[in-house]
């Protein structure tokens, strides 16, 4: 477990400064660079990581800090404050927590700003939650896990957690994010955890665990990590903490899994589905994005563009975010996530959008309409699926149950429906209206409004439908 403390700085840092708080932090500690210099590490003389700081990042909108540390905290902050994190070890004969405010206090004092510190919420009477390994987010290393620890009441993609995952998952480690009952995650981390080996960790007041996503009872195994509970009477269910009722109310989330190709091309510029989708249910395209939180980045193609050609054939990952309380008043909260990889033919998109509703409001279905004429007529258009849930207005997730997603509608691109015929594909269970060229449509299939009790029926009978021909 780590102690983490935030610097919100009015002013960049110099060198100097930094110099001086790490003094401040612990005199007697050697520096350490590493990450090329992005990360600060102190050590004790015995070599044991003391204290990691990472470097300053500039936010595109100060927002950012509202959402991930506490709703206000930006309010005496410029409009692009500098967010400097300090994290120390568990360590029982080191005060690291006092160390990382001093530093936090020094950049401060100097540059104006805030600090910010999370109420701990979980007890250290856990040997699993307290130990220490040479990577600053991570608490311990089993022969199957790397387990982070992270007590914080927003736990999001820190570049921690991002750098944790490529040292470790290298080694063919899976991730264990570990939270009090009382955590949520952001859904950056939420998308990147659902689709690793990773598991959601949580502390129950009880003091047991339970997986984050399902309930299910969680015990520690020496040389793997947390696991289900071999001795689980099927009957005792998920724990009472995750089946507690939310505190806030909540609203309709509207989740769209799309995948788009692209040829390649020397004035292709990725990113434009992500603002025609946005643009289309949301009101307003993206304003910030980034490859780990806070998003530091203003929303910008041509750069996204850049990374993504600066990282292939590798994959690019990031995520993108509206501004909440932007110049649109009637714009609505939304938060994605966007995968560029190659394929043999070209470029492919991945995104992965949920937006948020107001209380009590319903999601205008009728806007897909266009959208999907607009992607049938540029082509690509591999899936799109949409479907219906509740969840939180700020889009966290809860370690509780908030109900199953039900699907709204599903669309085909050309390719799967000459896979699957074009006659075939117009007569299925679920009636499909054809868009774009004749020869090579987008067939869109409306399953309902989310709401009707048998649409994962008529999904699954859908989707065995479109099976290819060979196939069934």
């Amino acid at each position: 477990m780590s102690h983490d403390v935030i610097a919100l700085l009015a002013e960049s840092p110099d060198r100097r400064s930094l110099l001086d708080a790490l003094a401040q932090a612990g005199p007697k500690l050697r520096v350490r660079l590493v990450a090329e210099g992005a990360v600060v590490q102190l050590r004790d003389g015995s070599g044991r990581l003391v204290l990691a700081v990472q470097a300053a990042q500039r936010l595109a909108v100060s927002s950012e800090a509202d959402r991930l540390l506490a709703d206000g905290v930006s309010d005496d902050l410029p409009a692009q404050p500098y967010w400097v994190e300090a994290r120390g070890a568990e360590l029982d004969d080191t005060d690291t927590t006092g160390m990382a405010r001093r530093f936090a206090r020094h950049l401060v004092e100097r540059h104006g700003g805030t600090l910010w510190e999370p109420e701990s919420r979980l007890p250290r009477d856990d040997a699993h939650l307290v130990g220490v390994t040479d990577h600053p987010a991570v608490t311990a290393v089993t022969g199957k896990n790397a387990v982070v620890v992270q007590d914080r009441p927003v736990v999001s993609l820190s570049n921690w957690l991002v750098d944790a995952l490529a040292v470790h998952g290298r080694d063919g480690l899976g991730l264990q994010v570990v939270t009090p009952s009382t955590s949520v995650l952001t859904h950056a981390l939420r998308s990147f955890l659902g689709k690793r080996a990773a598991t959601w960790v949580v502390r129950a007041p009880d003091g047991r665990y339970y997986d984050g996503f399902n309930g299910l009872p969680l015990v520690w195994a020496d040389g793997t990590g947390f696991v289900p509970d071999p001795g689980l009477d099927p009957e005792d269910g998920p724990n009472e903490a995750f089946r507690v009722s939310p505190d806030d109310e909540p609203v309709v989330l509207l989740h769209v899994d799309l995948q788009i190709d692209h040829a390649v091309r020397g004035d292709l510029e990725l990113g434009g589905t992500v603002e025609e989708l946005t643009a289309s249910l949301a009101g307003v395209p993206p304003s910030v994005w980034g490859t780990a939180e806070p998003l530091t980045r203003p929303w910008d193609r041509a750069r996204i563009t850049r990374t993504a050609r600066g990282r292939a054939p590798g994959r690019t990952w990031l995520a993108f975010s509206g501004q909440p309380g932007g110049p649109d008043e009637d714009a609505l909260p939304f938060a994605g996530t966007l995968r560029v990889s190659r394929t043999s033919a070209g470029v492919r998109e991945h995104v992965l959008l949920t937006v948020a509703h107001r209380p009590g409001g319903e999601p205008d279905l009728d806007a897909l309409i266009p959208l999907l004429r607009e992607l049938a007529a540029q082509g690509g258009l591999r899936t799109m699926t949409v479907l219906r849930a509740l969840g939180r207005a700020d889009l966290t997730t809860p370690p509780r149950w908030a109900g199953v997603p039900v699907p709204v509608g599903l669309a085909v691109g050309a390719e799967g429906v000459l896979e699957t015929g074009r006659d075939r594909a117009l007569k299925a269970p679920v009636e499909g209206v054809a868009y774009g060229p004749r020869l090579t449509p987008v067939v869109w299939y409306r399953i309902g409004d989310g709401t009707e009790p048998d649409s994962w029926d008529r999904f699954r009978a859908l989707m065995e439908h479109l099976r290819p021909r060979e196939a069934s």
